[in-house]
């Protein structure tokens, strides 16, 4: 596996999802909840490096917010027991 892939699986793996086989000729990997295997995105693994590690932790308050990933709800436990701390700017769920 190239260095690229195990960067975006560590990178997503803070967050409750893991990295897939590949989806369509080693290009494109399925994003799959870590806790119940539903998938909850894809991601390409044509990302410069650190850009994976920048995307997640981006979307850090997306996810604590439960707007991004699973309904199953993993992601959004993982990210509050990361950032535990609600931001003021940080949109909640439900809220538009």
């Amino acid at each position: 596996m190239t260095s690229i892939v195990e960067e975006i699986r560590a990178a997503y793996a803070t967050v409750g999802i893991r990295l897939a086989d590949p989806a369509a000729y080693g290009t494109y990997y399925r994003l799959l909840c870590a806790r119940c295997g539903q998938m909850v995105g894809n991601v390409g693994d044509r990302l410069l490096p650190g850009q994976a590690r920048e995307l997640v932790d981006g979307q850090l308050a997306l996810y604590a917010a439960g707007l991004l990933g699973c309904p199953c709800g993993h992601q959004r436990d993982v990210a509050r027991s990361l950032d535990p701390a609600p931001r003021p700017d940080a949109p909640q769920a439900g809220t538009r």
